[in-house]
C-alpha cells in the first residue's frame, strides 16, 4: 500500500498524526504452518518465462502457468527474496535453523548408513523441531520418494537411475538431536498421497515437503531437460497447493509458503546482511493462505526472513540469524 513520505521539514505533530494514521501491521497468529520447498531456478525463469518457438519465432505459453497465476493473482509475492548461499545443503539448513554452520557443499550427515566418508556434518545447533517441541507444538517432514519412516540414506534409489531423494534436501537429518532420535526419525516420512492425506487429515504445526529431484525442478540423470523440468514442477504445485489449501483442515490462520532454495547459479547476489553479495541468487516465494490477504512486497528477504515470519506467528524463539538486525519478515505482504 503506497505511503506518503513524510517531509524533512514536518512538524514532530504532524509526524506523530501520520504516523497515528498508518499503524503498523498486526503480527499474524498461524495455527498450520506448510512449507513446499522446491529447487534451483530464478525468479525470472518462474514468473511468466515466455517460451519461444524456435521455428517461428513465436510466443508460446509459460512452462509454468500455475505458479505464473498463483504469484500474480493468489498469493503474496516477495519480489526480492533470496537464497543466502550456494549450494542446496546450506539454504535449507538456514531455513529450518537460521543459520548453515559454514557447510558451503552437499555432503551427508554423519547419521547416514552405510557410514559416509569424510567431510559429512553432524550440526549441534539449535533447529526449529526443537523449538516446536519445546512449546509443545507438532511436525511432520515429508520427502517423497524416501523409502521409508526415518530413512538415513544419502540418496534413494541407492543404484540405477535416477536418483529421486537426496538426503541434501533433508536438513533435519542433519542435527544430531534428531538424527540420533528414534522418536523424532519417526516424524519424518515419505510424501505420497496416503502420508499427504493423513497429514492433511489431522496436520501438525509444521508441516515441511520436499519433492523428488524430478518434480522440484532440480533435475537427476533421466530428467535434465529445463523445459521439462519446469512443466513437472510446475504441475507439482498446483497438485500440492490445491490439496493443502482444499484441505478442510486449512483454517483462516493456516498459511503456506512455496519456497526455491536458491537460484540456479546465475547469481551468488544476496540481500539482508554485510555481506550481500554472498548469496544464493534472486529467487521464488509466495505466501498462500485461505483469504488471499497477503500482497506483494519488494523489501529485501530471504531463508531467514521466512523462517523468523513462521518463528513469530507460532511465538517461537528467533533462531540464529532469523533474531538478526536487518532481517525483515514478510509481514509487509499483509
Amino acid at each position: 500500500m503506497f505511503r506518503p513520505l513524510v517531509a524533512l521539514t514536518a512538524t514532530p505533530l504532524v509526524a506523530l498524526a501520520l504516523a497515528l494514521a498508518t499503524p503498523a501491521q498486526a503480527q499474524p497468529t498461524f495455527d498450520h504452518v506448510y512449507v513446499l520447498m522446491m529447487e534451483n531456478q530464478s525468479f525470472d525463469d518462474l514468473i511468466g518465462r515466455d517460451k519461444v518457438n524456435p521455428s517461428n519465432g513465436n510466443i508460446m505459453s509459460p512452462d509454468t502457468p500455475f505458479i505464473t497465476s498463483l504469484a500474480t493473482q493468489g498469493s503474496g509475492l516477495a519480489t526480492l527474496y533470496y537464497g543466502v548461499t550456494h549450494p542446496s545443503l546450506p539454504n535449507y539448513l538456514s531455513q529450518v535453523a537460521g543459520d548453515y554452520f559454514g557447510v558451503q557443499d552437499d555432503n551427508p550427515s554423519c547419521y547416514a548408513q552405510p557410514a559416509p566418508g569424510p567431510g559429512c556434518h553432524a550440526l549441534n545447533g539449535k533447529n526449529i523441531v526443537d523449538s516446536l517441541e519445546s512449546a509443545n507444538m507438532t511436525w511432520t517432514v515429508l520427502e517423497q520418494s524416501m523409502p521409508h519412516i526415518g530413512y538415513l540414506g544419502p540418496v534413494w534409489p541407492t543404484s540405477g537411475n535416477p536418483t529421486l531423494y537426496a538426503q541434501k534436501h533433508n536438513p533435519f537429518v542433519y542435527f544430531t538431536d534428531v538424527a540420533s532420535n528414534k522418536t523424532r526419525l519417526q516424524h519424518i516420512l515419505p510424501l505420497n498421497s496416503q502420508t499427504l492425506q493423513s497429514t492433511l487429515a489431522n496436520p501438525p504445526t509444521f508441516t515441511y515437503i520436499v519433492p523428488n529431484q524430478c518434480e522440484d525442478m532440480h533435475g537427476s540423470t533421466t530428467c535434465t531437460n529445463f523445459d521439462s523440468l519446469l512443466r513437472a514442477g510446475d504441475d507439482t504445485v498446483k497438485r500440492l497447493v490445491t490439496s493443502i489449501t482444499g484441505a478442510p483442515s486449512f483454517t483462516a490462520n493456516s498459511v503456506l509458503f512455496v519456497v526455491w532454495d536458491e537460484d540456479d547459479y546465475s547469481s551468488k547476489f544476496g540481500c539482508c546482511s554485510s555481506r550481500p553479495a554472498h548469496g544464493g541468487g534472486h529467487t521464488l516465494m509466495m505466501v498462500v493462505d485461505k483469504n488471499t490477504k497477503w500482497r506483494s512486497t519488494s523489501l529485501p528477504t530471504n531463508h531467514y526472513s521466512m523462517l523468523k515470519t513462521i518463528e513469530e506467528g507460532l511465538g517461537l524463539p528467533l533462531l540464529g540469524h532469523s533474531a538478526d538486525a536487518g532481517i525483515n519478515d514478510l509481514t509487509s505482504l499483509l
